[in-house]
């Protein structure tokens, strides 16, 4: 793996992200408002470094999380689960409310963005096994997400995901099948 810059949201993140892993290079998008700079700064880097985005676990957070992510060759993706980045009063949400052990484990289980999908899935796929438009698709899509690592999805995230890190109808059917046993 060559070197390593993480890209958070905002200050608190970047300090959170120190104390868990110590001296590491982050760049802080400052929220939904990022720079074309910064943006700039980020593509030239992703020559020479492995690019880690761990945004929050909200829709501000997967719209940046897209907008950086735009013709990346070197990129990774963290997810941190959204019950696992609330803060006390429950009131906001980020990596920065995380526990050490839960952003640890995000970033041990982060996906590597494949340039050409190896992935088989389709519409089809997802609807013949309840993943979209039935009445439990929302807790199969949750507990296929939260066993491949793919954060908070729903159907079209879920196929773009899939599709994103080259996870096959096969891998999907035994890991529904180990869940539900």
């Amino acid at each position: 793996m060559r070197q390593q810059v993480f890209i958070v949201e905002g200050q608190h993140d970047a300090s959170k992200l120190k104390q868990v892993l110590g001296d590491v290079d982050v760049i802080i998008t400052n929220g939904s408002e990022i720079s074309e700079k910064t943006l700039k700064m980020i593509q030239a880097l992703d020559h020479a470094h492995d690019l880690i985005i761990f945004t929050d676990p909200d829709y501000a957070g997967e719209r940046i999380r897209k907008e950086v992510a735009k013709g990346l060759k070197h990129v990774y993706h963290a997810f941190l689960d959204q019950d696992l980045a609330f803060s006390k009063n429950k009131k906001k949400i980020g990596i920065e409310h995380a526990d050490k052990d839960d952003i640890l484990k995000a970033l041990n289980d982060m996906k590597l963005v494949t340039t050409q999908t190896t992935s088989d899935v389709d519409h089809y796929f997802l609807y013949s096994n309840g993943f979209i438009g039935h009445q439990h698709s929302k807790k199969r899509r949750d507990i296929l997400s939260n066993r491949l690592h793919l954060g908070h999805v729903n159907g079209k995230t879920l196929l773009d995901r899939l599709k994103l890190f080259s996870i096959t109808k096969e891998v999907i059917s035994e890991v529904m099948h180990e869940s539900l046993s």
